[in-house]
């Protein structure tokens, strides 16, 4: 999967480590006290908590140290957990931001559509023409609209990744114009080497489009604004990379396999039939 750089892994990781690593050590923290607790169930809770002296602190913190250095395995399962519950919280926001953008991921009339418009199924891709999973992904794409006559495909040009890329979105949307996307789409994710203009031309060309309103096409205000929407949509559901797939309204990794993207369709197609 390819990463803006702002969204790259590594970016900004000393932030991330520091405010893991204090997560971590509060986890661990409550760990401790909850144990200590329990060992002075017989006796005044409130000699460990709440804290009101210097003493009673430093008595704490020590007792925690002494803890900690024995049971030094808490720290790695509070970690862990802090993880766990990270990745659980933004998969739960995500899924909110999905459902909350229904309507511009499945219906947007500005939007490619590959397959039946009134497919009962809608998968959407948010993908860059230099991105190579896309590539990959492309094939298994065409495959599932060849096969599935019920299937609507939605494509988010979503060009972050060189400035060729947002060249070849537009030139692709300007062939939409005249009805050859999906034609210049897989033109362009079968050999991708050469994004330039004069490619891009003679591809037009090759698929006998008007190249003069092509090229007035690949200029036109609402081509630039389909490609800002698009961005727009992908921060609010968080999508940061390319591909990024989403089947009805659940985000799919970017390496399902077409068994996988199939067996998906069919589950949601089982769901609205019960």
């Amino acid at each position: 999967m390819f990463l803006s750089k702002k969204n790259h892994p590594s970016y900004n990781w000393a932030t991330l480590r520091k405010s893991v690593l204090a997560s971590s050590i509060a986890l661990s923290t409550t760990i401790a006290l909850g144990t200590i607790g329990h060992a002075q169930d017989a006796t005044d809770s409130s000699t460990v908590f709440p804290l009101k002296t210097e003493e009673q602190t430093k008595a704490f913190e020590e007792a925690v140290k002494e803890y900690l250095l024995q049971n030094p395995e808490v720290i790695i399962d509070s970690l862990t957990r802090y993880q766990e519950l990270q990745a659980q919280r933004e998969e739960e926001q995500k899924q909110f931001a999905i459902t909350s953008n229904v309507e511009d991921l499945h219906n947007s009339p500005t939007s490619p559509v590959l397959g039946n418009p009134d497919g009962d199924v809608v998968l959407v891709e948010f993908f860059d023409y230099r991105c190579p999973y896309c590539h990959k992904a492309a094939s298994i794409v065409k495959q599932l609209v060849e096969d599935d006559p019920n299937l609507k495909v939605v494509m988010k040009e979503f060009p972050i990744l060189s400035p060729e890329s947002m060249i070849a979105a537009r030139a692709a949307l300007a062939a939409m114009k005249q009805g050859k996307y999906d034609a210049y789409h897989f033109a362009l994710m079968d050999s991708a080497s050469d994004l330039s203009q004069d490619r891009l031309f003679a591809l037009a060309e090759d698929l006998d489009l008007d190249l003069d309103q092509f090229k007035d096409d690949m200029k036109a205000e609402e081509v630039g604004q389909e490609i800002l929407s698009t961005r727009a949509l992908a921060q609010r559901i968080g999508a940061n990379g390319t591909p990024a797939f989403i089947v009805g309204t659940t985000s799919v990794p970017p390496n399902t396999s077409f068994e996988e993207f199939k067996a998906l369709i069919q589950s949601i197609r089982t769901k609205k039939a019960s």
